[in-house]
């Protein structure tokens, strides 16, 4: 199992150097491609968003607003991505070329983020984000619940501060669910190369010990170095319990599943989904 692209959506925020440089991390790690995506805002799509009613002055000016914001955000976030693989010395290259190293390119796409970078991580084997959270920005926050929802592939989740390398100590919150599995394939690069994958199975009702082993059989035949920890998290969140262990094994990846679904064009998102989003400190590698 190998990862060879990874889809960067940038928005041109502080959050776009964050997923870049981890980005850039685990592409040398596996020689693979950053595909930087750039989402411009159609204008039009910027009227629905502030209601109807308006007179054609208010909507011509609401347009020409959107459309300038958008160009900023648009300006800001190629300069950054020009510093960032300028400083990291990568190749800029929009095909393969059969030569095994870390390559980047620029793109630019004009709708809706909420349907394009979904649509476009499909055929990404990784999508980076840098870790954000609901109050501190609810755009990167929505776009962050669509990619996971809707893309069918996994999201690494930056944290500002990224640990010396990625994938060495793994933890693997493991419950037996479809989306645990699904993050579990999505890592499995990482797995395979790990020193030491971490299982912790949080005992509860719906979730027995036996869970657990079960995985790390499966991962003991994949040539995995395996370890098994059973949570008790009582009246402690999960997802606290989660992210507690994780960091007191020194883990610098946690790989969980990531549960939700979609109803009425809202993105809802499970407790211990969001406890994570909101709460981790090291890059969380999720798949729904």
């Amino acid at each position: 199992m190998s990862l060879k692209t990874i889809l960067v959506p940038l928005a041109g925020l502080d959050g776009d150097t964050v997923a870049l440089n981890a980005a850039l991390k685990i592409a040398r790690e596996f020689d693979a491609h950053i595909d930087a995506l750039f989402v411009s805002l159609d204008p039009r799509d910027a009227v629905p968003m502030l209601g109807e009613g308006m007179s054609g002055a208010m909507v011509e000016e609401i347009m020409r607003a959107a459309e300038g914001e958008s160009k900023t955000h648009l300006h800001t976030a190629r300069r950054t991505f020009d510093d960032v693989v300028r400083a990291a010395g990568i190749e800029l290259r929009d095909i393969p070329t059969g030569v095994e190293a870390p390559t980047a390119q620029w793109r630019e796409e004009t709708g809706r983020v909420e349907e394009v970078v979904p649509r476009e991580g499909r055929l990404a084997d990784l999508l980076v984000f840098a870790h954000t959270t609901l109050d501190s920005n609810t755009q990167a926050y929505a776009t962050v619940e669509s990619a996971l929802l809707g893309a069918a592939r996994p999201l690494l989740l930056a944290p500002a501060t990224m640990p010396e390398e990625i994938g060495r100590t793994v933890a693997l919150a493991w419950n037996g669910s479809p989306e645990s599995v699904r993050a579990l394939t999505g890592a499995m690069p990482f797995l395979t190369g790990a020193d030491t994958v971490h299982v912790l199975t949080a005992e509860t009702s719906n979730t027995q010990a036996a869970t657990g082993r079960r995985i790390a059989q499966y991962l003991a035949w994949h040539g995995v170095n395996v370890q098994v920890t059973i949570l008790k998290p009582g009246s402690e969140p999960v997802g606290q319990a989660i992210i507690n262990k994780a960091a007191e094994l020194g883990s610098d990846l946690l790989v969980m599943g990531g549960y939700g679904h979609s109803r009425m064009r809202e993105m809802i998102l499970g407790g211990v989904t969001r406890y994570v989003l909101n709460h981790a400190s090291l890059p969380v590698l999720m798949a729904h």
